[in-house]
C-alpha cells in the first residue's frame, strides 16, 4: 500500500503502526512539520470498498469524545482535517508497547498496571453522563518501561446513557464483551470492568488476546484458575469479580473495584514461620535457662501439642487479623461496622450475626448461612452470595 502524503496539511509520515483494513483505517506514527513534534494519525478511508456507515460514524465519534477528554493517560486529540477519501485523527504520541506484545510481569507490577487503568476508568466514568469504552483489551492499553499507561481507541466508546439496545450490530471483541454488550443489553459502569479483568488474566498467565474465549463456558464466565494456578485467592476472587456475567455481581464501577484492589494487602494474612523454625527459636530464647532448669527443654520437645477447635470468638479473631474466615463457624459473632472488603466467608455459618454497618463489597459469602443475621445497614454491593441462606430462610439464586 502507498504511504499517504500529507505534507500539504503539515505532517510527514515515518511509518505505519498498524491497520484495520475491513474498516478502512490505518494508523500511521508521524511528524508535525511546524514543530518537529512526533505524532500519531488515524487515517480513515471512507471511500474504501466494504466500509460502512457505521465505520465512519465510530472514527467521527473517536473524534467528538476525545475533543471533550483531559487525562494524561489517555493520548491527547491535537487535530483533523480531510483527505480525497475519507479524513485523519491526530493524536499525541506515547512511545510505548500495547500489552498484546509478550512480555513479563510480577504481580506487583500487574497490580500497579490495574490500578493505573481504573484511574483511567474512574475518571471517564466521573463524566456527565459516563463514559463506557467497550473496548477493553490489551491491544488498547499501552504500556512503557516504566509501566505508565495509555488507554487508546475510543471508537467505540458510548455515553451510559446512549441506547445500545437500538443498533443490530454488536461491536466489540470477544472474550473481553461483556454477555449484555454481546447481546446488545443497557450497558452500565461495571462493563467495562469485564474487559479489564479479561486483559490482566491474558496479562498475568500469558494467554494471548486471540485466545481468551477458549476459557469462556457456557455462562460466559471466564474460567481463569486453570491458568493462573498459584494466584493469591484475593486477587482471584477480584478477578472472579471484575469477570461476573451478571452485572449485577461484578463491583458497581471503577472506584469500588480500585478500593477493593487497593484493599487486598490489607486483608492479606501476614507470612508466619514455619512450626519448625518457630519452635527453633524458642529454644534458642531458651538455651540460656537449659543450666539453671535442667530437663526443661527437653519436657517441651516432648510435650504434644494441644490443639484448640475454632469457636466463634477464634473465628471472629481470624477474621479481624486475615480478613478471611472460609467455612468458619461465625454464629451470633459481633461483626458490627467491619471492613470486610473481598473477604472469603465461603460457606460460612454465620447465624444470627450481627453485620450491621458492615462493609461487605465485593465479599464472598457463597453457600454461607446467613439465617437470622443482621444485615441493616450493611454494604452489600457486588456481594457473592450465590446460594447463600439469608436472614428469611430463602437461598440466593
Amino acid at each position: 500500500m502507498t504511504t499517504p502524503d500529507f505534507s500539504r496539511q503539515g505532517y510527514q509520515i515515518q511509518r505505519e503502526l498498524g491497520h484495520n483494513r475491513s474498516s478502512g483505517r490505518v494508523t500511521y506514527l508521524a511528524t508535525q512539520l511546524a514543530t518537529a513534534q512526533t505524532v500519531v494519525i488515524k487515517q480513515f478511508q471512507f471511500a474504501r470498498t466494504g466500509v460502512t456507515w457505521s465505520d465512519y460514524a465510530a472514527h467521527e465519534r473517536e473524534i467528538q469524545v476525545l475533543q471533550q477528554l483531559d487525562h494524561p493517560s489517555i493520548p491527547k486529540y491535537l487535530n483533523a482535517f480531510e483527505t480525497d477519501d475519507g479524513f485523519c485523527l491526530v493524536q499525541e504520541y506515547k512511545n510505548a508497547p500495547s500489552l498484546a506484545e509478550p512480555r513479563q510481569f510480577t504481580l506487583p507490577e500487574a497490580e500497579q498496571i490495574a490500578i493505573a487503568i481504573l484511574q483511567v476508568l474512574v475518571y471517564l466514568q466521573q463524566q456527565h453522563p459516563p463514559l463506557i469504552h467497550r473496548d477493553l483489551k490489551p491491544e488498547n492499553i499501552l504500556v512503557d518501561e516504566h509501566l505508565r499507561v495509555s488507554l487508546v481507541d475510543f471508537g467505540l466508546a458510548r455515553s451510559s446513557a446512549d441506547d445500545l439496545s437500538a443498533s443490530t450490530t454488536v461491536k466489540g471483541t470477544l472474550g473481553f464483551m461483556p454477555p449484555e454488550q454481546l447481546f446488545n443489553r443497557p450497558l452500565t459502569t461495571a462493563s467495562d470492568l469485564y474487559g479489564l479483568g479479561a486483559t490482566l488474566i491474558c496479562l498475568l498467565s500469558g494467554t494471548p488476546s486471540a485466545t481468551i474465549g477458549s476459557l469462556l463456558d457456557d455462562a460466559y464466565r471466564l474460567n481463569f484458575k486453570s491458568v493462573l494456578p498459584n494466584l493469591p485467592i484475593g486477587w482471584t476472587r477480584w478477578l472472579e469479580t471484575l469477570t461476573a456475567p451478571n452485572p449485577q455481581q461484578r463491583y458497581p464501577d471503577a472506584a469500588t473495584a480500585l478500593q477493593a484492589l487497593q484493599g487486598i494487602d490489607q486483608i492479606r494474612p501476614a507470612k508466619r514461620p514455619p512450626l519448625a523454625l518457630a519452635l527453633g527459636s524458642t529454644f534458642v530464647g531458651l538455651g540460656l535457662v537449659t543450666i539453671a532448669t535442667g530437663g526443661l527443654i527437653g519436657w517441651l520437645t516432648m510435650r504434644p501439642p494441644t490443639l484448640t477447635p475454632i469457636g466463634p470468638g477464634s473465628a471472629v479473631q481470624e477474621l479481624k487479623t486475615t480478613g478471611h474466615c472460609a467455612g468458619c463457624n461465625l454464629q451470633g459473632a459481633d461483626l458490627r461496622g467491619l471492613d470486610l472488603r473481598s473477604a472469603d466467608l465461603t460457606n460460612a455459618d454465620l447465624q444470627g450475626a450481627d453485620l450491621r454497618g458492615a462493609d461487605l463489597r465485593g465479599a464472598y459469602l457463597k453457600n454461607a448461612n446467613l439465617t437470622g443475621a443482621r444485615l441493616e445497614t450493611a454494604n452489600l454491593s457486588s456481594t457473592d452470595l450465590r446460594g447463600a441462606t439469608l436472614p428469611d430462610g430463602s437461598v440466593h439464586p
